[in-house]
């Protein structure tokens, strides 16, 4: 009998509860979407004055910019926002919400303010759209008919934002009346909820505490086998968290001693490459150059050459010319192997020798610029920023067309700079930005990344192209073979 009774009034009070809430949630949504209706027409209503706005600055700039370039684009953007400025004011002036189907209804303030704002956005509209439909050499501030256009849109403008300002204030005071009622609904329903509250505690929930009593022991009991097993939950993710992020750091150290590997292989290629062209260098000139200069000797010091037939003297003169002209091709051959200048003088004469020699060559302008580089660095940085400042010279010589190549070098900040830019075409075939997957900037990338530099190329169609080299002169900065080979080990 006791528990049927608490079963009726505990039922009854929920289902009250509950109605009061599915009511109040019920209202309370309804209100929510009034309110954003209401902020969409008071966003919407803000943004038209923004748009009027880009309106008139889009027609000054069709009808009074001396720069027709961007006239099209100008036209197209006007014919946008005055279409799209259209929309919205229709929306807003018959209360259709563009982001739902709800349709609001409009006060007769509001009303009336739509029917004052309307002669000036007609006015706005029409003439926006007699200066869209003017050709293009015609819609200019020279022509009066769209310089008295022009005037009556700037004329108009001001009492259509006046209005708007009006409008959006109206908005906004309707809005603030929705939430007061909105806030005074609410303070009732929370009223009822409390008071049925309040009498379910005192007719049921007291009576039923002591029952609940041995319920909260039984549950203690409960909750201390729940933190037991909650403990050897926590010890278990430890142990997998510990596990994996052991697991990630053995990953790592494999990823960066694959890294390091592959820096030993590539400093050792670069010491190879550099170290076989020093073995031909000293080849060409010691042998091969040597032996050349013993047969001009021979050819020089052979008599009575007057004496030959005419023929015979060509042919003499001939083999003359031909054995100086391939002594020179050695030697050029060799200093571009191993330039003696840099391994006596340093980095920067050793670029203008390059510069001087590409230029009685090529015939191209070359030009180098030194500040503060007249010091000797590490050896390994002066073969390495040579061989890239080499290859960048070969490139724009074959493939930039260029009339003008400048070499810029600058010891700044512990920091050597190398600049290689020229005049040229740029980047603009597809033949051309084959050069980008080749051998030669790959080379380069790769040692000014073994220098711990940083490689840059940019390029334009038309505008030449730019190759920067950024190298640390730090020891700690510039490690050597020796150093890369300790480090990956």
């Amino acid at each position: 009998m006791l528990t049927n009774r608490f079963t009726f009034w505990y039922r009854l009070a929920l289902t009250l509860v509950a109605c009061l809430s599915l009511a109040g949630c019920l209202f309370v949504q309804r209100q929510i979407k009034a309110q954003e209706n209401d902020s969409w027409l008071i966003n919407n209503a803000g943004r038209q004055r923004f748009q009027s706005q880009l309106i008139v600055k889009d027609v000054l700039l069709l009808t009074m910019a001396p720069n027709r370039a961007n006239t099209q684009a100008i036209r197209s953007e006007l014919s946008v926002v005055l279409a799209r400025w259209e929309t919205y004011q229709e929306n807003l002036r018959t209360g259709m919400v563009s982001t739902s189907s709800a349709r609001i209804v409009n006060s007769d303030t509001v009303r009336s303010l739509f029917a004052a704002v309307q002669p000036y956005m007609a006015v706005i509209s029409q003439k926006t759209q007699f200066i869209l439909n003017q050709p293009s050499f015609a819609a200019t501030s020279k022509n009066p008919v769209v310089t008295a256009a022009v005037n009556q849109i700037l004329a108009n403008e001001k009492p259509y934002l006046q209005t708007m300002d009006r409008l959006v204030q109206q908005y906004e005071e309707e809005s603030r009346q929705k939430i007061s009622q909105l806030s005074v609904t609410e303070w009732l329903l929370l009223g009822l909820t409390l008071l049925v509250l309040t009498l379910e505690a005192y007719l049921i929930f007291r009576p039923a505490v002591r029952a609940l009593d041995q319920s909260v022991a039984q549950l203690s009991l409960a909750n201390g086998e729940t933190k037991a097993v909650n403990q050897t939950l926590q010890e278990t993710n430890q142990t997998l968290q510990e596990t994996q992020d052991k697991l990630l750091r053995e990953s790592a150290l494999r990823h960066q001693q694959q890294l390091n590997e592959q820096i030993v292989r590539m400093a050792a290629l670069m010491q190879g490459q550099e170290d076989e062209r020093r073995r031909l260098s000293y080849d060409l000139h010691d042998g091969i150059g040597q032996m050349l200069t013993g047969q001009k000797l021979l050819v020089e010091h052979l008599r009575s050459i007057h004496l030959l037939p005419e023929k015979e003297q060509g042919t003499y003169k001939s083999l003359k010319e031909l054995i100086l002209k391939t002594i020179q091709e050695v030697r050029n051959v060799s200093n571009n192997l191993m330039p003696p200048v840099l391994s006596d003088f340093g980095l920067e004469p050793a670029l203008r020798q390059l510069a001087e020699q590409q230029a009685r060559q090529t015939g191209l302008a070359m030009q180098v610029h030194a500040k503060q580089a007249d010091a000797r660095l590490d050896k390994a940085i002066e073969i390495g920023v040579y061989r890239i400042a080499q290859e960048a010279l070969s490139n724009a010589i074959k493939h930039a067309q260029a009339d003008e190549i400048d070499i810029d070098l600058r010891l700044s900040d512990n920091r050597l700079l190398l600049v290689v830019s020229d005049n040229g075409q740029g980047l603009t075939n597809a033949a051309t930005k084959g050069i980008l997957n080749g051998h030669g900037l790959h080379n380069m990338r790769e040692r000014a990344r073994l220098l711990n530099g940083v490689f840059r190329l940019a390029s334009e169609p038309n505008e030449g192209t730019r190759v920067t080299v950024t190298i640390p002169l730090n020891i700690a900065e510039a490690p050597t073979l020796e150093t890369v080979k300790k480090e990956a080990v």
